[in-house]
C-alpha cells in the first residue's frame, strides 16, 4: 500500500489523460480516500464548483505555493 503523496488543503492541477476529461483550473485536496487495492485516490474541488471529484494520485500534479 503506498503512502498518500498530497495532504488536505493541497493545490493542484489535473493532468488531462485517458477517457475521463476533467476541466483544467487549480483544486484542492479535501481528503485523502481510504486505503484500497490500487494506488491512492482523492476527494479534490474547485472553488468554482457546489461538489467534490474523485481522482487517482497519478493525474494530480502539486502546485508551486504562492
Amino acid at each position: 500500500m503506498a503512502l498518500p503523496r498530497f495532504s488536505a488543503g493541497q493545490r493542484v492541477s489535473v493532468t488531462r489523460s485517458g477517457n475521463f476529461s476533467v476541466p483544467g483550473g487549480v483544486y484542492r485536496i479535501v481528503n485523502s480516500m481510504p486505503a484500497e487495492t490500487g494506488p491512492p485516490q482523492y476527494r479534490i474541488r474547485n472553488d468554482a464548483e457546489n461538489f467534490d471529484r474523485v481522482i487517482g494520485e497519478s493525474r494530480l500534479e502539486a502546485l508551486r505555493a504562492e
